[in-house]
C-alpha cells in the first residue's frame, strides 16, 4: 500500500537510506500502510535524551524500532542497546492509559538491529538482528496487530493524545442539541494528517513555508515543531512569533503541553521565546532587533503619527532594515512565524537578519486571512537577494528530503459548507460585478482541498469546484447539516437585527445547550465596532445575557470569559474560534471600495466558526451579499467561475486593492462633487448644456465602455 516518511533529525544517513529502500519494497507488495519516523524523539529532558534512529508504525506489524549499530559493537553491546531501547519504549508508552492492559502494555514493541550485510554476530533468541534487505521478511511474519491499539498508538506517537477538549460539558442532556454535537466533535480523534506530520516534525536544512486553510492546524503544527526543536536542540535559541495578541497564551499552553510530552519537563523559556511580532511593553521581534542596533523602538502611537494609519508596522520595519545589514545580529537558531499573512515584507527581512545560517525560518499563513493586502509577498520581496543577485531564500521539495514547502489541505475547524461559502464571498465568485481576487496559481485550489467537477483549473478557463471529501473530517457529515450550519438574514434596521440576534443567543444557551462563551459575535467594521457593540449590548442585557468586548472590556490578551458571550472586532476575532458565530452588519463587506480587504474580512469572520454561522446585515448592500450566499447554497455548495487570465487578474487587483489615505480622500472628494453636480442638475440650478466638461466626461466613459465590451467579445 503506502509508506509515509517523516524526516526528523537524521544522524546516520547511509543506513537510514538503505532501510527506506528495503521498507519501500515491502510496502509496495503488501496491503499495509505505515509511517516511518526518522530521528524520532522518544524522550528528552535535562538529564538524558533518547532519539530513535528509525521508528515504524504499521497497521499490520505494529510498532518497530530500528537500531543502526556502531562499527565496534559486539554482541553484548547490541543486546544492551536493544534492552535499553525496549525499556524506554515500555516506560514511555505506559504513560498513556489507553495503551495499558492491567500493569503491562497492551502491545509488544519490537526492536530490531539492522546491518548493511549478513556479517553480524548471533544473539540470544529474544533479540532480533538481521540484514537490512531482510526486514520485509520479518514484517511478513507479524501481520496481526490490533487496529484499535494502532489508532491509539498513532495518537501517542504524534504527541497529541493529551490535548483534551477545553470543556467537559457535563451539563449536556440532549446529544442532538448544538451543545451535544459540539461535545462529540471536540472528542473526535484528530491524529495529525500526513501533511501536518511533515510540517511539524520534518527538519529541512533551511527555511520552510506552511500554507493552509483557516482551521487546518497551522498553530498546533508550529507549536509542536517548536517543542520538537527544543527537545532535540536544547541549546538553540528559538523564537515563536505571531501577529494577533490573543494567540500568545494559546501558543504558550500548546508549547508547554508538547514539551511535557517530549520531556516530562517545563520548557526552558530562556531558550524558547514566544514573542509578539512588534513588542514594546514586552520583547518582540521588531523591538529586539531595534535594541540590538541601539535604536529606540517606536510604539503604535508614534508609528501612526510618523507613517500614517494602516502603515504603522510596515513603517517601523522599513525604517529598521538599513541598520541590520550585518551578520553580527544573528541571535536565533530558528524562528517560527504564525499569521505570516498579516506581516509586511520588511518584517521577514528582519527575521532573516536575526537568524543564523542555514536560516531555519518557518512561516505559516493563509492568504485569504490577510485583512489588508491581496496576497503574500514574493520570496524576493520577503527575503531579498544576496550581493550576487541570487534569491536569499529558495524553496524546493526534493525527493527523499525534508519538505520545504507544505500545504495543509484538510480543514478541521470549519464545516465544508461554511468554508465553501466563505471562499465564494472571499473571491466574489457569485458577485454580480465580477470576481474580486484570485490565487496567483490556479492549482492552489487543488492544494487546499477542492476537487474539480468539470472544466480546467488554469488561467482563462471556466471551472466547477467542490470540497473534496478527503479534505473534510467525517464528523462534520455525521453530525451537522448544511441547512443548520450556515444561514444568512437581511434586516430593515440595525435595531431589528440586534434584537433578533440577542433572542437567538438566548435560545442557543437555554435550549441548544451552548455555553455563553461558546458564542462569538463579530463586528466586521473595526472602526465602529465599539459603538455597534454598545447598541447590541443593550438587547443582550434585557435578556440577562452577559457580554464582553474583547480587548476593550478585557486585557489585550484575553478573548473570552466564562459565562459571557464574546463580542469582537474582526481584528480581535482573527486567530480565535467558537462553535457558534454571529456576524453583525455584514453589509459592510459588500461595499465596492477596497473590495479585497472587505472580502478578506468576511472570509475571516465566517471561518471563525467550528459549527454554526449566522451572517446578518441591513439594507440593500446586505441584500446584494445575501444573493451571493444564496446562489452558492442553491448550486449545492460548488464554486462555478471563470479563472481570470494573468492580465485580467492584475487589472482586478489594481481596481480592488486597499487604498492609501490620500486615495480615500480623493475618492470622497470626487464622490461629493459628483453628488453635488447631479443634485444641481436635478433641482434645475445647473444646465448640463452649459457644462462642456460634463459632456467630455460622458464621452470618455462611453468610449471606455465600448472598449471593455470589445475586449469581452
Amino acid at each position: 500500500m503506502s509508506l509515509e516518511i517523516v524526516r526528523g533529525k537524521i544522524s546516520k544517513v547511509q543506513p537510514t537510506e538503505s532501510l527506506i529502500t528495503s521498507l519501500r519494497k515491502h510496502f509496495a507488495t503488501n496491503t499495509d500502510d505505515g509511517t516511518l519516523y526518522l530521528g524520532y524523539p522518544l524522550s528528552a529532558n535535562s538529564e538524558s535524551r533518547v532519539t530513535i534512529d528509525a521508528l515504524l508504525i504499521s497497521e499490520k506489524s505494529g510498532l518497530i524500532a530500528f537500531l543502526f549499530p556502531e562499527v565496534d559493537n559486539n554482541s553484548n553491546d547490541l543486546m544492551d542497546s536493544q534492552d535499553n531501547l525496549y525499556y524506554q519504549l515500555d516506560y514511555n508508552f505506559k504513560k498513556y492509559p489507553t495503551l495499558r492492559k492491567g500493569r503491562d502494555l497492551a502491545f509488544t514493541p519490537t526492536v530490531i538491529t539492522v546491518f548493511p550485510d549478513d556479517n553480524f554476530p548471533s544473539l540470544e533468541k529474544e533479540y532480533i538482528i538481521c540484514q537490512v534487505d531482510d526486514v520485509g521478511k520479518f514484517m511478513d511474519e507479524k501481520t496481526d496487530f490490533d487496529n484499535d491499539i494502532y489508532i491509539r498508538l498513532t495518537e501517542a506517537l504524534q504527541k497529541i493524545s493529551n490535548i483534551k477538549p477545553r470543556k467537559k460539558r457535563d451539563n449536556i442532556i440532549d446529544n442532538l442539541s448544538y451543545g451535544g454535537k459540539i461535545k462529540r466533535i471536540e472528542k473526535e480523534i484528530a491524529n495529525l494528517d500526513q501533511w501536518q506530520k511533515k510540517a511539524a516534525l520534518e527538519l529541512p536544512d533551511g527555511p520552510q513555508r506552511i500554507r493552509g486553510l483557516a482551521g487546518s492546524g497551522k498553530t498546533i503544527v508550529l507549536a509542536l515543531k517548536a517543542a520538537y526543536l527544543h527537545s532535540q536542540f536544547p541549546d538553540w535559541n528559538i523564537a515563536v512569533t505571531y501577529y494577533t495578541r490573543a494567540l500568545s497564551q494559546q501558543l504558550i499552553d500548546l508549547i508547554r503541553q508538547f514539551s511535557f510530552e517530549f520531556s516530562g519537563e517545563e520548557p526552558n523559556w530562556d531558550k524558547i521565546n514566544i514573542m509578539h511580532a512588534w513588542g514594546i511593553s514586552s520583547d518582540g521581534i521588531y523591538s529586539t532587533a531595534a535594541r540590538l542596533v541601539n535604536m529606540t523602538p517606536l510604539n503604535y502611537s508614534n508609528a501612526k503619527q510618523k507613517f500614517g494609519k494602516g502603515n504603522e508596522f510596515k513603517g517601523v520595519c522599513d525604517l529598521l532594515i538599513p541598520a541590520l545589514d550585518d551578520d553580527k545580529y544573528q541571535i536565533y537558531d530558528a524562528i517560527l512565524i504564525d499569521e505570516a499573512q498579516d506581516l509586511p515584507s520588511s518584517f521577514f527581512k528582519i527575521v532573516f537578519y536575526l537568524t543564523k545560517p542555514p536560516k531555519r525560518i518557518t512561516w505559516a499563513y493563509d492568504e485569504l486571512q490577510n485583512l489588508s493586502e491581496s496576497s503574500m509577498p514574493t520570496l524576493e520581496e520577503m527575503y531579498g537577494r544576496d550581493k550576487n543577485g541570487n534569491l536569499n531564500v529558495v524553496l524546493e521539495n526534493k525527493e527523499d528530503q525534508a519538505q520545504q514547502d507544505i500545504t495543509l489541505p484538510i480543514c478541521y475547524r470549519n464545516p465544508p459548507w461554511a468554508l465553501t461559502v466563505a471562499h465564494a464571498l472571499g473571491f466574489g465568485i457569485y458577485r454580480e460585478k465580477g470576481i474580486v481576487q484570485m490565487f496567483d496559481e490556479p492549482d492552489v485550489w487543488d492544494d487546499i482541498g477542492y476537487k474539480k467537477i468539470r472544466g480546467e483549473i488554469s488561467h482563462g478557463n471556466n471551472v466547477v469546484l467542490k470540497r473534496s471529501e478527503k479534505a473534510t473530517p467525517n464528523y462534520f457529515y455525521d453530525l451537522l447539516s448544511p441547512e443548520e450550519c450556515i444561514q444568512s438574514y437581511e434586516f430593515n434596521s440595525a435595531i431589528e437585527q440586534y434584537s433578533w440576534v440577542a433572542e437567538q443567543i438566548k435560545i442557543n444557551i437555554t435550549k441548544e445547550e451552548l455555553d455563553p462563551d461558546d458564542i462569538l459575535v463579530i463586528f466586521p467594521d473595526a472602526y465602529y465596532s465599539k459603538n455597534q457593540y454598545n447598541s447590541f449590548k443593550v438587547y443582550c442585557e434585557q435578556l440577562g445575557i452577559k457580554t464582553i468586548l474583547a480587548g476593550i472590556e478585557t486585557s489585550r490578551d484575553v478573548f473570552r470569559i466564562q459565562n459571557h458571550i464574546t463580542c469582537s472586532s474582526i481584528f480581535r476575532a482573527k486567530g480565535n474560534e467558537a462553535p457558534m458565530v454571529y456576524i453583525l452588519n455584514s453589509e459592510f463587506c459588500s461595499d465596492d471600495f477596497e473590495l479585497i480587504k472587505l472580502r478578506n474580512i468576511i472570509f475571516t469572520a465566517i471561518t471563525r466558526s467550528r459549527g454554526w454561522i449566522r451572517i446578518c446585515g441591513v439594507g440593500e448592500r446586505m441584500e446584494l451579499l445575501n444573493s451571493e450566499i444564496k446562489e452558492c447554497i442553491e448550486k449545492g455548495f460548488i464554486l462555478d467561475f471563470d479563472i481570470p487570465s494573468k492580465n485580467e487578474l492584475e487589472k482586478i487587483r489594481k481596481i480592488n486593492r486597499e487604498r492609501t489615505l490620500e486615495d480615500k480622500r480623493k475618492h470622497i472628494a470626487f464622490n461629493k462633487s459628483v453628488i453635488d453636480l447631479i443634485k444641481g442638475i436635478e433641482e434645475g440650478n445647473l444646465d448640463p448644456e452649459l457644462i462642456p466638461e460634463l459632456n467630455a466626461l460622458i464621452n470618455v466613459y462611453k468610449n471606455k465602455l465600448s472598449g471593455d465590451n470589445d475586449h469581452e467579445e
